[in-house]
C-alpha cells in the first residue's frame, strides 16, 4: 500500500474528482478527513470510505469562509492527530445558459472556420458576485487551506500539498473566464509555496486536468461534448479514475523528486 499509515484532507471530496481520490487513497491504506460544503455528501462519501475499511471523518465547511477553514483544520486533527497529504480540490464551474449556448456556437464556429465572429458574452454579462464566488472558492479556499495545513506540516517537518489547477489555467476556456483565471492563480500560488517550504521537508505540485467526465460537466450539452472529444487527440473525455491515479502518484514516494510542477491528464488536448 503506497499509502500506509498516511492521514490526508480532502476538500470538495463529496463527489466527483474528490471523491474518486478519496476512494483511491482508501485503498492504498490513508485515513482521510472529507471536507465537502454539503454534509450529506461528506457524510455519504464517509460511508464509503469506512466500507473499504479505511478510517474516516466528515469535515463539512465552506473553504471559502476562512474561519471556517480553521475551525475544520482544528477537527481534523483533533480526529486525527495527523496531516501528512492536503488536496485542494474544491471548486465549481458554472456558466449561464446563455453564455453556454453562445459559447458552444463560438466552439463550433471555430472548429469549423478557424475564427469565429461572436462576441464574448461571459466577460460582458458576467456579474460582480459571480466572479467573486468563483475566485473565493477556488483560490481563497486553497491558500486558507494550505495556510492552515502548514502549520500543521512544518512543526512535522514533512508533507505533501496537492492543488488542483485545470487545462483552463494553461490555456483559457471559452466561457469560463472566472474559472480560467482562478485555475491561472492556483497554478502560480503552487509554484511559488512549493519553492518556499521544499527546504522545510514539504513538497507542493499540482494536477491540471483536461476535459474529465464528472459532474462539473452536467451543464455541457452532448454537441459540446462531442465537440471537444473531437478535439481531443485521444478523442475522449478523460475519468475521474485517471485524475485520482495522478494524485495518488504525487502523494506517494514515488514522486519523491517532483516540486512545484503542474502534471497534466487532458489526453493531448494541450502539450
Amino acid at each position: 500500500m503506497k499509502l500506509k499509515s498516511k492521514v490526508a484532507l480532502i476538500t470538495g471530496a463529496g463527489s466527483g474528482l474528490g471523491r474518486e481520490i478519496a476512494l483511491t487513497f482508501a485503498r492504498e491504506g490513508c485515513a482521510i478527513g472529507v471536507n465537502d460544503i454539503r454534509p450529506e455528501t461528506a457524510d455519504a462519501v464517509v460511508a464509503e470510505l469506512r466500507a473499504l475499511g479505511a478510517e474516516a471523518s466528515p469535515l463539512p465547511c465552506d473553504v471559502a469562509d476562512s474561519r471556517a477553514v480553521h475551525k475544520m483544520f482544528a477537527k481534523h486533527m483533533g480526529d486525527f492527530q495527523s496531516l501528512d497529504i492536503l488536496v485542494n480540490n474544491a471548486g465549481i464551474a458554472h456558466m449561464e445558459e446563455h453564455v453556454r449556448k453562445n459559447a458552444e456556437a463560438m466552439l463550433q464556429e471555430v472548429i469549423t472556420t478557424g475564427r469565429t465572429t461572436r462576441s464574448a458574452e461571459a466577460t460582458k454579462l458576467m456579474e460582480d458576485g459571480h466572479w467573486r464566488r468563483t475566485l473565493a472558492i477556488h483560490l481563497d479556499g486553497t491558500f486558507y487551506c494550505t495556510r492552515e495545513a502548514l502549520k500543521i506540516m512544518e512543526f512535522n517537518g514533512w508533507g505533501n500539498i496537492i492543488n488542483m489547477g485545470s487545462l483552463a489555467s494553461q490555456t483559457g476556456i471559452m466561457g469560463v473566464p472566472d474559472y480560467s483565471a482562478a485555475k491561472a492563480g492556483i497554478v502560480g500560488f503552487t509554484k511559488s509555496v512549493a519553492r518556499e517550504v521544499i527546504g522545510r521537508g514539504i513538497r507542493v505540485n499540482a494536477i491540471a486536468p483536461g476535459y474529465i467526465d464528472t459532474p462539473l460537466l452536467v451543464e455541457v450539452s452532448d454537441l459540446m461534448k462531442q465537440m471537444i472529444a473531437a478535439q481531443t487527440p485521444m478523442g475522449r473525455l478523460g475519468t475521474a479514475a485517471e485524475v485520482a491515479a495522478t494524485a495518488l502518484f504525487l502523494a506517494s514516494d514515488d514522486s519523491s523528486f517532483f516540486v512545484g510542477q503542474v502534471l497534466a491528464p487532458n489526453g493531448g488536448l494541450y502539450m
